[in-house]
């Protein structure tokens, strides 16, 4: 079997990464391996978009805290996504035709711990092993699940008042998934910055340009819907959809699907919504 060149380049590239306490730049490790200069930049913006690299402040890369992560197998961390987990992911997303994410869930961040593209769109935003901090609505299902003190701190910190914060919360307890949506003004906007993310790929070469496209999106994306939103025949637009996974007793875990459209039908929002479930539940089951 001859192997994967661009996935050897790409272990080669961790490994010489790994082996050295110096920061490398990128015509140091394109020389050292005997690869291309824009073909390096382009795997190192890659691994550093997903969280494999960092770049310091001369231009030089070193391993990144994702890679630092995959040695952890404590309760909690990337050691709890199983290939079954994996294969409950792809299945969503082959029957969504959305990409999924599995996402934990602390008292101000989001880790992703698990992720599959789908074959028609990839899933923009943080790579596998990135955290984002974040506050309401984001964490609306696991908060769900929450006590009423705990719950008033998440929105409240963001100004968000009690009958908004029931309201998103609702949705969660009414149909087993929060939904997320754009200004309505962006809603165009959003696929846009979908495809422009997922198109672009590795090839988007500054990892700052990347970073700033993926804020920006997820700005987009960060306006939760109530149930009196949701109850409607109209097409809406739809960024994200989460539900809660429970693991060991406890809910830290969402299961979230990208969307990322700006017109979905109500019958094909509650499929998307029960298969969303369905395999949040099978999740839960496995862990």
């Amino acid at each position: 079997m001859a192997g994967s060149p661009p996935t050897r380049r790409v272990v080669e590239t961790i490994q010489l990464l790994s082996e050295t306490d110096e920061p490398r730049t990128i015509a140091q490790i394109a020389d050292t391996l005997g690869i291309t200069r824009p073909t390096m930049s382009a795997i190192l913006a890659e691994l550093d978009s997903a969280g494999w690299v960092v770049r310091d402040s001369s231009r030089g890369y070193r391993v990144g805290a994702a890679v630092a992560g995959l040695s952890r197998s404590g309760p909690g961390e990337s050691s709890m996504v199983t290939p079954d987990v994996i294969a409950v992911m792809e299945e969503l997303a082959a029957e969504t035709g959305c990409g999924t994410t599995l996402s934990r869930f602390t008292a101000d961040r989001m880790t992703v711990v698990g992720k599959v593209h789908s074959q028609t769109r990839p899933v923009p935003g943080l790579g596998l092993g990135q955290s984002l901090t974040v506050g309401y609505p984001a964490g609306a299902a696991v908060m769900a699940m929450r006590g009423e003190d705990e719950q008033a701190a998440w929105a409240g910190a963001h100004g968000a008042d009690p009958d908004r914060r029931h309201g998103v919360l609702d949705v969660v307890r009414a149909l087993g998934y929060a939904a997320y949506r754009p200004a309505s003004s962006d809603a165009s906007l959003v696929e846009s910055l979908a495809d422009l993310l997922g198109a672009v790929g590795p090839m988007l070469i500054d990892p700052a340009v990347r970073r700033s496209a993926t804020r920006q999106l997820s700005e987009l994306s960060s306006r939760a819907y109530r149930l009196d939103d949701l109850n409607t025949r109209s097409p809406l637009p739809l960024s994200y959809l989460a539900a809660p996974v429970a693991q060991r007793g406890s809910t830290d875990y969402e299961l979230q699907l990208g969307v990322l459209r700006s017109a979905v039908p109500a019958a094909e929002r509650t499929d998307l919504g029960r298969a969303l479930v369905e395999a949040a539940s099978r999740v839960s089951a496995l862990w």
